[in-house]
């Protein structure tokens, strides 16, 4: 049953606080930004003809905007980016805006201020530019909102964006943006053939998806195609700051746009280091170590590999070779049982670009299928031979892709080299070691972190809080894939950046910038644990 949603959103500025080094624990770089800040208010189910099929429901009651002191505990708030919003094709979006004004700075700005829904194909009255239709003006500190509401109802699913359009080359710049995504509803998918049904599991044209978990809801596909299924989505909102514009509105004084140079590149609001970081942060870590940013942008992302049921040989890695058994055939009959029927995870990565520059956008280990380009579905299907697939996704200003991805099982290609050696080369550990202990008596050795004794990197085992033996709050440890004894292949760890190399740095310092990390596990095993619940099986040598 599709919904109306009445979102509040109130525009007020802030501070933000940007690592310069790349472990996030030298002084920040404070910078003044505007935003919207707020949230859902209440919501109403109704039915397809847009009736109330139900009363209204309040969610959040600190947003009713005819509290001056609601009002007034949210002025100076706002962070980049603006809160997430998730609502479904069919569904009604009502987006009130209040304008609080931009007090921090001396004396205030009182520029109106609009929303824009990026991509919508909408009346021009509530197109939120104020060359064609109106601005919001200021709400005084003490007194209810003087508001005005935004209509949207989606016609299409996919990745969309909203943004304030009053002296756009300023405001966006300033951070006033978010995602907005918009889901398959369970009607749409059905007048594309994709139906659920509680004996037979998801159908398509009533022909059963196996593929397809019965767990799965209609906010686990991207479209309205069985082959846009994913386990799990994940906003990449990808923007830029120079942070003397910034600085030049706070101290209001003149600055060229055309002079634009950033020195800081953002994933979701946060350079690298913070893009490993939960979305909220503990109170006494703010401001002095960063900031907290809305629900629904995390950009660490974790997935699982997974497992095919091979019929004939015994199963090795992710192929089946009937006559490629591991030799030692060691895997218990126990965790083959476990493990045989679970798919790998498919990911969607939902590239936009709000920046000023194009990101051409690199994810390490995999291709990705383009299911999707401005709200619009592409070829979704491996076996046609249109589909589109990509390592690099150049992202224009202004421009959302949606790439799914499968976090495939290498361990049958790469295993044997890494922990047992092949061609008459000794395994990828040994030369490591090999390589260390000749560096340190050759005096040519640099340990990769601070006190680290080899060449492996230091890498994030488990992101968190107060915890690791590295960095706190980040919890970096050393994970060399086990000891001799214990050959671990997973968690495998991927980066995905923006390939202007120069652009993964903060104001010149690398790594940092638009750079993520992308982990996959082991399936069956409890990477969430504290201690991590190590439940893979040590990787085997061959038998000579």
């Amino acid at each position: 049953m599709p919904k109306r949603y009445f979102w509040n959103l109130f525009a007020t500025d802030g501070f933000i606080h940007l690592p310069t080094d790349p472990t996030g624990t030298a002084p920040r770089k404070k910078v003044y930004v505007f935003g919207f800040v707020g949230g859902l208010y209440k919501v109403q189910s109704i039915d397809d003809c847009g009736r109330p099929a139900g009363p209204e429901k309040i969610v959040n009651p600190q947003f009713d905007t005819k509290l001056p002191e609601n009002l007034d505990a949210l002025r100076g708030k706002a962070v980049i980016p603006s809160p997430r919003i998730d609502i479904e094709v069919g569904d009604e979006l009502y987006l009130t805006l209040t304008n609080l004004g931009l007090f921090l700075t001396d004396p205030p700005i009182l520029d109106v201020h609009t929303i824009h829904i990026h991509g919508a194909h909408i009346a021009t009255q509530i197109d939120g530019v104020p060359e064609t239709s109106f601005g919001v003006p200021v709400t005084p500190p003490g007194s209810p909102g003087i508001t005005v509401t935004y209509f949207f109802k989606p016609e299409r699913p996919g990745s969309f964006f909203y943004h304030c359009h009053q002296e756009a080359s300023e405001h966006v710049q300033m951070g006033m943006y978010g995602a907005l995504i918009v889901y398959p509803s369970m009607k749409s998918l059905a007048e594309a053939g994709i139906r659920k049904d509680r004996y037979r599991g998801w159908t398509l044209n009533w022909i059963p998806q196996p593929q397809i978990p019965v767990t799965a809801t209609n906010r686990n596909f991207a479209y309205n195609d069985i082959n846009t299924f994913f386990n799990s989505d994940w906003v990449v909102l990808l923007s830029d700051i120079d942070s003397r514009w910034h600085q030049a509105v706070f101290e209001q004084t003149e600055f060229n746009p055309v002079d634009y140079k950033p020195d800081w590149w953002l994933i979701n609001g946060r350079a690298f280091p913070d893009t490993l970081l939960p979305t909220t942060l503990p109170e006494n870590l703010v401001p002095d170590f960063g900031y907290s940013i809305p629900d629904g942008y995390e950009a660490y992302v974790r997935v699982a590999t997974g497992r095919k049921e091979h019929s004939k040989t015994h199963f090795y890695g992710d192929n089946e070779h009937e006559d490629c058994e591991h030799p030692d055939g060691a895997e218990s009959a126990e965790t083959l049982h476990q493990n045989k029927l679970r798919p790998a995870d498919k990911f969607l990565l939902r590239l936009i670009n709000v920046g000023y520059q194009p990101v051409p956008f690199h994810t390490h280990g995999w291709m990705g299928l383009i299911v999707g380009k401005d709200t619009h579905p592409r070829v979704a299907d491996m076996n046609n031979p249109a589909h589109e697939m990509n390592f690099t996704t150049l992202v224009g200003s202004g421009e959302s892709y949606d790439l799914l991805y499968t976090a495939d099982d290498k361990r049958s290609t790469y295993a044997d080299y890494i922990f047992c050696g092949k061609a008459g080369f000794p395994s990828l550990k040994q030369q490591i070691a090999g390589a260390t202990e000749r560096s340190k008596e050759a005096g040519t050795f640099i340990p990769p972190s601070p006190g680290a004794g080899d060449l492996w990197a230091e890498i994030i085992l488990q992101t968190g809080l107060g915890r690791g033996s590295f960095i706190t709050p980040y919890n970096w440890a050393t994970w060399n894939y086990g000891s001799a004894a214990d050959n671990f292949f997973f968690p495998q760890f991927y980066i995905a950046h923006n390939h202007d190399d120069y652009k993964v740095t903060n104001n010149g310092v690398y790594p940092g910038g638009q750079l993520m990390i992308i982990e996959t596990d082991f399936p069956g095993s409890d990477y969430k644990a504290d201690p991590p619940a190590i439940t893979e099986p040590p990787h085997t040598c061959p038998q000579d």
